[in-house]
């Protein structure tokens, strides 16, 4: 049974995958405007109905992207000594998927805002985890500052990195979290 589950789980996965793939891909192609649901699920020769279990509208294929990006940073959260190296452990890697969310991002000011919105919101997240139940106020608007601080190097750090052909986008991050001093 556990193996029937796995392969069940699998199989969403890849379909959620494909999707974001075709997503993007017509993004580019098209414009995210002029992109539809349909198109995007035909290009994966699924039914809407079925994008729409995956995702409730066509701004969360983009945010899937955004949401693992900050998955990998909450996991090595709980691991690396510092929160600087958490993030350069978090973005180490391939990132084809998310620097083409991000130039979609760049293109698309409409998108740009619920982006920033979604941000914040895994900053407060950030910021729960990173707090121990009995912190004090001052405490609290350390680690916010802190979280606050790493997100706007990360920012600027990626907007660098998509604007620096070739760059490296784990050497312009850690570049700007020293540059800003966040080590905590």
């Amino acid at each position: 049974m556990t193996k029937l589950c796995g392969l069940r789980e699998r199989k969403k996965q890849q379909t959620r995958m494909a999707l974001v793939d075709a997503a993007l891909a017509l993004f580019e192609t098209k414009g995210f405007e002029a992109a539809t649901v349909e198109e995007i699920a035909a290009a994966v020769d699924v039914s809407p109905r079925t994008f729409f279990r995956y995702f409730p509208a066509k701004e969360a294929v983009l945010l899937a992207v955004h949401d693992e990006e900050f998955a990998r940073l909450m996991a090595a959260v709980d691991t690396a000594p510092t929160l600087a190296e958490a993030v350069v452990a978090a973005i180490d890697g391939d990132h084809d998927r998310f620097r083409r969310v991000q130039e979609l991002l760049a293109r698309t000011p409409a998108l740009h805002a619920t982006f920033l919105h979604r941000s914040v919101e895994q900053e407060h997240e950030l910021v729960a985890r990173l707090l121990p139940p009995d912190a004090d106020p001052e405490q609290t608007l350390r680690t916010r500052l802190l979280v606050a601080a790493t997100f706007a190097a990360l920012r600027v750090a990626v907007e660098d990195w998509l604007a620096t052909p070739g760059a490296d986008c784990a050497a312009r991050v850690r570049d700007a979290l020293a540059l800003v001093a966040v080590t905590g």
